[in-house]
């Protein structure tokens, strides 16, 4: 979740988000990186909706969708 709102993204090594300090300008950039052409979603239902739809283009999600916290705006 972001101050904006709920972002879906399908991405590979997301552990990467967490890896500098938290609201840091390295973690803003990493965090653009994966999220920044996403939408924003009111809900987690309406996000969630979103990344079901997303999944069904993939045979094999390996940690399937999941719910990865709260993140500072990175705009």
């Amino acid at each position: 979740m972001f101050p904006d709102g709920f972002r879906v993204a399908h991405a590979q090594a997301i552990e990467n988000i967490d890896f500098y300090e938290t609201n840091s300008l390295e973690q803003k950039k990493v965090l653009k990186i994966y999220f920044g052409k996403s939408l924003i979603y009111p809900t987690y239902e309406q996000a969630l909706i979103q990344a079901a739809k997303i999944a069904e283009d993939y045979y094999i999600l390996e940690y399937g969708i999941a719910y990865i916290g709260e993140y500072p705006s990175f705009l």
